[in-house]
């Protein structure tokens, strides 16, 4: 058994059947002078080790280990209402604690609804994911700014009221930064190299993939190209009357699947919001592409031939049919260039510069 084994080692005598037992039992009875040895033995590793003083200086101890960690919130703007599951955001958030937390830190994820209660009171440091929601910042938090998305909607008096603020997006830091007093700078999206590597799965070969709900809109990469010859297969919700049901291969692909489903494609499909592109946000999915070692076709995000230049692009419709012609030429990419974009990588950034701020 592993519990006695741990607090007393091989000093407590211990049986696995009926014959050992008795045969424990009698030796014991037998020589009163070895049971009182060992009952010494064991009375003083208990004395030693196992009181109820010393239980509680070790409860002390992690308390005031607890008491001395740096804390940290992330809010993802996610509603407690919706499948929490099938937000990117909230994906983000957990993979982002998981690498905060590998550098020392206590890191905590909340949702929404969570984000003006006092659940955060004991953090250090805030990081809000901004992308649909805005969040009012509380002065006793170290506040950073992580804009993931959407920044049509974020005014530069919201920047402001942020400690640090990091920006996805090279063109967009460039744009703005002399018109801001805070720390701003670019900290594109990222990637989990343990979760998304080549991976591949002939029950998802096919020529082009597209993963994505349809937002109840036709996707700009899918209207560009459809109709289509090439062998196209499409994974997501609400696509039923907006495409044909033939490119249709279902709702959802579970999230450890996705390695498989991007490793074992020819060409994988992108596309963005309209904010995004034109300021230059590259989608975190072809992140998680080329880790995968994935061929990626996407519009033209600013400043995407800078960051990635292996992502082929296309600036307009009538030239998408000879970009995917010039991708399916391409093979694979090489997947060691996500190692330059991993969540750990973020994280590192996030606290060194925390840390220099209190210096």
């Amino acid at each position: 058994v592993k519990g006695p084994k741990e607090l007393f080692g091989d000093k407590l005598p211990t049986y696995d059947s009926k014959e050992t037992l008795d045969k424990l039992v009698n030796f014991y009875l037998d020589c009163p002078e070895k049971r009182d040895e060992k009952i010494k033995e064991l009375q003083e590793i208990v004395l030693n080790n196992h009181t109820y003083q010393h239980r509680a200086k070790k409860i002390k101890e992690l308390l005031i280990g607890y008491a001395n960690t740096k804390k940290i919130t992330i809010k993802t703007p996610v509603p407690k209402k919706e499948d929490k599951f099938k937000w990117g955001d909230y994906h983000f958030a957990l993979n982002l604690q998981k690498s905060l937390n590998c550098y020392g830190y206590l890191t905590k994820v909340e949702l929404l609804d969570d984000w003006n209660t006092f659940k955060d009171s004991n953090s250090d440091i805030v990081i809000v994911l901004r992308g649909l929601s805005k969040y009012d910042v509380k002065t006793q938090h170290y506040n950073i700014m992580w804009n993931i998305s959407h920044p049509d909607m974020i005014t530069l008096d919201e920047y402001e009221s942020f400690d640090h603020v990091y920006i996805a997006s090279l063109y967009w830091v460039n744009k703005i930064k002399s018109l801001l007093k805070v720390d701003v700078d670019v900290l594109l999206q990222c990637t989990d190299t343990k979760r998304f590597y080549p991976n591949y799965d002939e029950n998802y070969d096919t020529e082009l993939l597209f993963v994505g709900n349809s937002r109840l809109v036709y996707r700009k990469i899918l209207k560009d190209l459809i109709p289509t010859q090439h062998d196209l297969s499409v994974y997501g919700d609400m696509w039923d009357n907006i495409i044909d049901a033939n490119y249709i291969k279902g709702e959802h692909i579970n999230n450890k699947d996705l390695s498989k489903a991007y490793s074992s494609t020819k060409v994988l499909l992108n596309d963005h919001w309209d904010d995004m592109r034109e300021k230059g946000f590259i989608s975190n999915r072809i992140f998680d592409a080329i880790a995968c070692g994935s061929v990626v076709v996407t519009d033209h995000v600013k400043s995407i031939e800078e960051v990635l230049p292996s992502v082929v692009y296309y600036d307009d419709p009538s030239e998408l049919e000879s970009k995917i012609n010039e991708a399916l030429k391409i093979g694979k990419i090489d997947h060691n260039i996500a190692y330059e974009h991993t969540y750990d990588k973020r994280a590192k950034t996030i606290l060194n510069d925390y840390e220099n701020s209190l210096s």
